[in-house]
């Protein structure tokens, strides 16, 4: 059996990198061939490929679509949520995502949706591509109860499996890496980590809102030592503009590259930062404290609502400084705790992947 595998893995971006590894390799365990989607612009990116050991087929043809017996659409955000951009932008993305499906489609073979989130389904020619894609597809699990809503809502009358975020898997699958070394924290210190962002709206309310609640915190707290990370490969003018954001309490940089090192790092805070999903996601599973403020969302407000933690999520476009201190104060001897129920949701993204 070969099995083709595609999502949102043409960038470095932290969490997709997570996904892809975790069902590449469980189709491996099962000596199952597979391959990634590959294409010089939205196939598999030679980040990933390093980091996966994975050397590509060559860009994705027809030939190579007929030696394989299955198409996965691994977990990620691409069945969901509204996007900025007109009309050639949409329709880039839906290149992006869906242009395998047409192949498999065509050719009568099956289509697996494993994990991802779904809707709303806001922009009408990529919406009715997703809808299409699901219609068809064998399986489709989604990773909470808000996507399979919005799927019934939009029309959509494919049976969906509601499981959980793959991620959340993340604690099992890092005890089996024991070539990643243990990350050490300064001596005597408690970790604030705080993850970065490169969007520029983002740094700006960072900058004015979040940055004088995290230097009054470390002011009432002295026991902890910040730290700046990033979820993907940045430049390094972007780590020196954080850096300096937060010269004042002198900040650790630590430039990401591989992500089980990033893994590891998360692991050992204290309390966490972030404006986006995955790192919150992964500190939970890691049963670390974790504060949100994200710039989209929707998503991410599910999950929080789904691991029972909502008020550890404010939308970054309503929060003020007071708010953010509190959080900080509110949570930072509070870990999460993720019930075993939810993480046997996630793990079943990868057992309903094809069989041998």
């Amino acid at each position: 059996m070969k099995v083709m595998l595609h999502g949102a893995t043409n960038m470095s971006n932290y969490g997709d990198y997570l996904f892809a590894e975790l069902f590449y390799n469980a189709l491996r365990e099962r000596s199952i061939e597979t391959e990634f989607y590959s294409h010089p612009k939205y196939g598999v990116s030679d980040y990933f490929c390093k980091y996966l050991g994975y050397t590509p087929y060559g860009k994705t043809n027809k030939k190579m679509i007929q030696e394989c017996d299955a198409l996965v659409y691994i977990s990620g955000g691409y069945f969901t949520e509204p996007r900025t951009g007109g009309l050639l932008a949409e329709l880039q993305r839906a290149k992006r995502y869906f242009e395998p499906a047409k192949y498999f489609m065509s050719a009568h073979k099956p289509i697996y949706i494993l994990g991802v989130g779904a809707g709303p389904f806001s922009q009408k020619l990529y919406s009715r591509r997703a809808k299409e894609i699901i219609e068809y597809s064998s399986l489709v699990t989604v990773r909470d109860e808000e996507s399979a809503e919005y799927c019934q809502e939009f029309g959509i009358s494919k049976s969906i499996i509601v499981t959980s975020d793959t991620a959340l898997v993340v604690r099992e699958y890092l005890q089996k890496k024991t070539n990643v070394p243990q990350f050490l924290v300064e001596n005597g210190k408690k970790m604030l980590l705080f993850h970065i962002d490169s969007n520029a709206e983002v740094k700006t309310r960072i900058d004015s809102i979040i940055r004088p609640a995290v230097l009054q915190f470390i002011k009432n707290n002295p026991e902890y030592q910040l730290y700046l990370t990033a979820d993907g490969k940045k430049n390094a003018t972007l780590y020196n503009e954080y850096e300096l954001m937060f010269k004042e309490v002198n900040p650790v940089v630590l430039i990401y590259d591989d992500p089980w090192v990033l893994t590891r790092q998360i692991e050992k805070a204290d309390l966490i930062i972030t404006t986006k999903l995955h790192m919150g996601i992964v500190g939970s599973s890691l049963g670390r404290s974790v504060v949100s403020f994200p710039f989209v969302p929707q998503k991410t407000k599910r999950f929080y609502k789904q691991i029972g933690e909502a008020d550890r999520c404010v939308s970054l476009a309503d929060i003020n400084q007071d708010i953010v201190l509190q959080m900080l104060e509110r949570y930072r001897n509070e870990r999460i705790k993720i019930s075993d129920e939810l993480i046997d949701r996630a793990r079943k993204n990868l057992t309903f992947l094809p069989q041998d």
